[in-house]
């Protein structure tokens, strides 16, 4: 996540890419990433939260195609 805004962070949490939801085999299992602490505690959070990211371009639009003002 990051990454995708230029920023080389070191990676501090192993994150569940699709959320286990107290499933032991998603737990165990499932397919990881590692995240910064940021990342993982507040975008990654809002973004299942949500359902989509908050994050705006330069003219204050919307990126994330499921935020509700791109959905026209």
């Amino acid at each position: 996540m990051c990454l995708a805004h230029g920023l080389v962070t070191l990676a501090t949490v192993a994150d569940h890419i699709e959320p286990h939801r107290k499933d032991w085999n998603k737990f165990v299992l499932g397919e990881l990433q590692s995240l910064c602490e940021q990342c993982h505690n507040q975008t990654k959070r809002m973004i299942e939260l949500r359902g989509y990211g908050l994050e705006v371009d330069d003219d204050g639009w919307p990126t994330d195609p499921n935020h509700p003002a791109n959905r026209i």
